[in-house]
């Protein structure tokens, strides 16, 4: 449930305040990532190098795994969250409650997201060995496979795990930091906005969802991360709470990472690619009907949190005007 926008913003007020508010976060994350490398005491290479991809290439080295976890925080927080958050104070009568931060969840329904997201695995890898198999150019696949490359090479930096502190920082940095910050800018703040002002959920679910996946730069996982986006999507559909979808999506980062710890041998790079198992296509069909039997027992474990999903609700005291938001 949303309330209409405290002065009345119209819907693409609320979309301008909005991608201007992660306009500026990008630029101030931006910012950060160039000059946090320059400010810590690091080695005089790092100091010294004005080419950025020389910077990121001594940023990858594994002992300065601790300053990239601090880079991807600062600039995770400034690009999704506080721009969220701020558009919400702004434009919105209740800020927290409207992006879906709220305190009537119960445990079952968590246990139930949790199952979800499990049974979704199957589905996100068959999707990803599917998008393998597409007829791409030798060319294009080449590239692709160098951005796969360069992200596995940067998540495998910061999920460095010698001992189980580095193991509990990397659940914090990758898992519960990007589940929240992520959550709360696509799903409380795009997925929320679209809703109410498409009237169709459903649509503004698959928006999102294309968004969240693009975002993350990740052409073979594109499917993959759509399909994630879209569980994560009907799930904050259905309840408008948010920690719900906070929970599924930490449970699915954790789960990643727990496996690199407990399949990586001690002094070893840890490799993400090598979590990408091999799921027959047959099995990731067999995932979408778990999936359809797991939604609809959320939904009736959740009855009591559903509360007029999407719809949007005069705040008290305010005149109802003919169609506000047009």
């Amino acid at each position: 449930m949303a309330h209409l926008a405290t002065k009345r913003f119209n819907y693409w007020n609320q979309l301008a305040v909005l991608i201007g508010l992660i306009g500026v976060g990008l630029i101030i994350g931006g910012a950060i990532a160039l000059a946090l490398p320059f400010i810590v005491n690091l080695d005089a290479g790092i100091k010294m190098s004005t080419n950025s991809a020389q910077l990121m290439e001594n940023l990858l080295k594994p002992e300065n795994a601790a300053l990239l976890r601090w880079i991807t925080f600062l600039t995770s927080f400034f690009m999704f969250f506080l721009p969220t958050v701020l558009y919400a104070f702004i434009c919105h009568k209740k800020p927290f409650v409207h992006l879906g931060f709220k305190n009537n969840s119960n445990i079952k329904s968590a246990g139930v997201v949790i199952l979800i997201m499990l049974a979704a695995l199957p589905l996100v890898s068959a999707l990803q060995d599917l998008t393998n198999l597409f007829p791409w150019s030798k060319a294009t696949l080449l590239k692709f496979r160098l951005a796969e490359d360069a992200y596995n090479e940067q998540v495998a930096v910061i999920a460095r795990m010698d001992n189980f502190t580095d193991y509990i920082l990397s659940v914090v940095v990758i898992a519960f930091l990007p589940a929240l910050f992520e959550e709360t800018l696509f799903r409380g703040g795009i997925q929320n906005l679209l809703s109410r002002w498409f009237k169709k959920p459903v649509l503004a679910i698959i928006v999102t969802s294309i968004v969240f996946s693009a975002i993350h730069g990740s052409y073979l996982g594109f499917l993959s991360r759509f399909a994630l986006g879209f569980v994560l999507g009907w799930i904050y559909y259905r309840t408008g709470n948010i920690w719900l979808n906070i929970i599924g999506h930490f449970f699915n980062n954790a789960f990643a990472v727990t496996a690199m710890y407990l399949f990586t041998k001690a002094g070893e790079h840890p490799d993400p690619s090598k979590m990408d198992g091999q799921i027959p296509l047959w099995v990731g069909l067999a995932s979408v009907a778990a999936l359809y039997g797991l939604f609809s027992f959320f939904n009736k474990v959740s009855e009591k949190e559903i509360d007029q999903p999407g719809v949007e609700l005069m705040m008290p005291g305010v005149e109802a005007n003919h169609e506000p938001f047009n």
